[in-house]
């Protein structure tokens, strides 16, 4: 597993070989489902995300030592390179690290998700506690650092990537509940967890994936029991969730932070001309962005993939133009 996650970071991976691989890497991780292989993929994405430092070394190499262990290297990407454009006659693309990175995390949110499984996420709360590498903005520039998962998923929720954003509070969400409220009462209260969830979950507001995970930690429901292949509306979610009671109240910020940048977003362009509360068929502002929130009056999916394409649908043709706030996902 440690020699498929390496080949991923030194070579270039094209879009047509991509099922292929992670139809395989996802049979043998479930075959090696052991703690050593859950610790190489948090690994691997947090090197995924990671942005390398630009500034260059204070003692730099010899020329002459710097050409002959970088040279062999910089002639396989550039040839790389030259296919992903077309040049060497491959019209194929290829992923960047980062698409990478996003790829296995979708598969790791997967097998922690994975319906009537608890064990892979217990495993996983194991084994996260240890050094999990260099993080987006830490100082050491790739060195090891020791975070809890709870805090390593938070730093995914930061991350400007709908995708990436939706998978770690999927995880996040099935992480709580599995383990009670003890655990959630240390994560709210030592880590200030749900504060920090509620700040980085407000501007995904209009993904509707995201609705039913945060309803799932204030209900304390298993997310691995949602059926995100519904459409995301008020019966739906009453059919989910409408027998729960609430078991975190300290959560409902996050729901109520949603809402309110929700409301803030639509009170803030309801002067465009573009804007369909402007042209008499379409409701007043904020009713229009209370339906926007609970999927009225056009039902949306819940499946992530048909969230995110009808989002980049809904900013590239509702007016929002130069003005959308969504440009690195969109």
């Amino acid at each position: 597993m440690k020699r498929l996650l390496d080949a991923l970071k030194a070579e270039i991976l094209s879009e047509e070989v991509l099922p292929h691989f992670m139809n395989a890497f996802e049979n043998l991780v479930k075959c090696n489902s052991t703690a050593e292989v859950y610790r190489a993929l948090a690994l691997f994405i947090t090197y995924a995300f990671h942005t390398p430092n630009t500034s260059l070394p204070r003692t730099p190499k010899p020329m002459s030592a710097l050409s002959r262990s970088s040279t062999p290297g910089l002639l396989r990407r550039a040839t790389a390179v030259q296919d992903a454009n077309g040049v060497g006659g491959n019209p194929s693309r290829f992923l960047t690290k980062k698409q990478l990175g996003v790829k296995i995390l979708a598969m790791y949110s997967g097998l922690l998700c994975e319906k009537g499984n608890l064990a892979n996420i217990k495993k996983f709360a194991r084994t996260v506690t240890n050094k999990v590498g260099g993080l987006p903005d830490d100082k050491s520039h790739g060195s090891a650092y020791v975070l809890s998962p709870h805090k390593w998923l938070l730093y995914l929720l930061a991350e400007d990537d709908a995708e990436t954003v939706a998978h770690g509070a999927k995880i996040l969400a099935r992480l709580l509940v599995s383990h009670g409220s003890a655990y959630t009462s240390k994560f709210a209260s030592k880590t200030g967890g749900l504060v920090v969830m509620a700040h980085r979950l407000r501007r995904w507001w209009d993904v509707p994936t995201l609705w039913p995970i945060c309803f799932s930690v204030l209900f304390g429901f298993d997310v691995a029991e949602v059926d995100f292949d519904r459409n995301f509306e008020f019966f739906s979610l009453v059919e989910t969730f409408g027998r729960c009671r609430v078991v975190y109240p300290d959560a409902m910020p996050i729901i109520t932070g949603m809402l309110k940048h929700g409301l803030k977003d639509v009170l803030k362009h309801q002067d465009d001309p573009n804007s369909p509360a402007q042209d008499g068929t379409g409701p007043g502002p904020l009713v229009a962005a209370v339906e926007m929130s609970v999927g009225r009056p056009r039902s949306k999916s819940m499946d992530l993939a048909k969230a995110l394409e009808s989002r980049r649908k809904s900013c590239l043709g509702d007016g929002l133009g130069s003005r959308c706030e969504h440009r690195n996902c969109c």
